[in-house]
């Protein structure tokens, strides 16, 4: 949308990281080194679990907390509903696999939600009711519910077909607040601060450049995407660990007294 091609973070970073192919290519080239700088780092740590007896007892997780848009859209740095943005790498090593799933890609929605979920389950202890991930070795343990697990194999119990998608900001001009909700097929986008919406047809179009918002044919798909975007919004906003939640006053007035503080100092 135009509003994100104005002055904002994303399109400073853009100017500053990719305005020119001489910056492109610096930018890519340090991006490359940290990638290998990562990949020796997790060479050191493997090597490390055989050497000391521990590699065949420990889950591995790899991945990261955001994508990165390096150019795409006219705009660098991660904080918008693009796929650039918020796809990320996983993958788990995990001893207990089945030997036929190993080296095996599986392409379900996993959450960073999920992370915290699959930790506790290997570790056999059973997650609080209120998280709201699910532990992703449903996905290739075959195993029923039990003390541990608050959830059973996709065998059992189908894994999640969509998912919603938030990020608030409280600097709309710099960075624009934007809420989604992806499916396989779909992703609708609403800008709440600038009463915009899109729709992307994601088989057809995984680079998000064809925006169906204004194409009729289309408009009963936007209608039920609308609709259940609207759905999973207010389940999240109406959990009691939620945004409304008076528990978590006393803690924002200690940031609060912590911010004070901080500037009485200076």
């Amino acid at each position: 949308p135009d509003f994100l091609q104005q002055r904002s973070a994303a399109v400073d970073r853009f100017n500053s990281r990719f305005r020119t192919s001489e910056h492109y290519q610096a930018a890519m080239k340090n991006y490359y080194a940290l990638i290998t700088g990562v990949d020796q780092a997790c060479k050191e740590i493997v090597d490390k679990l055989k050497e000391e007896g521990l590699y065949n007892n420990t889950m591995i997780i790899f991945t990261t907390d955001n994508g990165m848009m390096h150019g795409a859209h006219g705009l660098a740095g991660k904080w918008y509903p693009f796929q650039e943005s918020i796809r990320v790498p996983l993958i788990i090593y995990d001893p207990r696999m089945p030997k036929e799933k190993v080296g095996t890609l599986d392409d379900s929605f996993t959450l960073n939600i999920d992370l915290a979920e699959t930790i506790l389950g290997a570790a056999g202890i059973k997650p609080d009711e209120l998280m709201q991930g699910r532990d992703i070795s449903d996905l290739y343990l075959p195993n029923e519910k039990d003390e541990h697990h608050a959830t059973a194999s996709v065998e059992v119990e189908p894994w999640r077909e969509d998912f919603f998608y938030e990020f608030p900001h409280d600097n709309e001009r710099f960075i624009a607040s934007s809420t989604a909700l992806v499916t396989k097929e779909w992703k609708f986008i609403n800008w709440p601060a600038y009463n915009r919406e899109q729709l992307f047809n994601l088989e057809k179009d995984p680079l998000e450049m064809n925006d169906l918002y204004n194409d009729t044919s289309v408009k009963s798909t936007m209608n039920k995407l609308r609709e259940r975007h609207d759905e999973l919004k207010t389940q999240l906003h109406n959990t009691s660990y939620g945004p409304r939640d008076p528990s978590c006053e006393g803690f924002l007035d200690f940031l609060t007294e912590i911010q004070k503080a901080e500037e009485r100092k200076n």
